[in-house]
C-alpha cells in the first residue's frame, strides 16, 4: 500500500495527541536530534553507508518531533511550506541579473 507524506505526518501528529510536552522541551528534543545529525555526520570512523542510515534514521526522528511540534502548535505544516518556498523562490529571482532575465519579466 503506498502511503503519501500528509498522511505519514498526520500518523506523526496522532502519535503525540496524549503528549503534554511544552514547545520549550519540544524545541530542546529538536535541538538534541540535530545535533546529533551533525555529529553523525562529522564522524569520520563511520563507514558512509553506516552514517547514511544512522542520519536517515534520526532525520526521521527530527521529522516525528516537528510533527509534535507542529500539533502543539497548530501549525498548518503543508501552508507554512508552501509560503516559505514561494518567499524563497521570490528571493531567489530577485538576485537573478536583469540580462539573464527572460524578456516580459521584471
Amino acid at each position: 500500500m503506498k502511503v503519501h507524506f500528509e498522511h505519514l505526518w498526520e500518523e506523526g501528529e496522532q502519535l503525540h495527541a496524549a503528549d503534554n510536552s511544552s514547545t520549550s522541551s519540544i524545541l530542546d528534543e529538536l535541538l538534541l536530534k540535530i545535533n546529533l545529525y551533525r555529529i553523525v555526520g562529522e564522524r569520520a570512523d563511520l563507514p558512509p553507508e553506516e552514517c547514511k542510515k544512522v542520519k536517515s534514521r534520526t532525520m526521521g526522528e527530527i521529522l516525528l518531533t516537528l510533527t509534535n511540534l507542529s500539533l502543539k502548535e497548530d501549525i498548518n505544516v503543508f501552508e507554512a511550506l508552501k509560503t516559505a518556498n514561494q518567499y524563497r523562490s521570490m528571493e531567489n529571482f530577485a538576485k537573478i541579473p536583469s540580462a539573464l532575465k527572460l524578456p516580459g519579466r521584471k
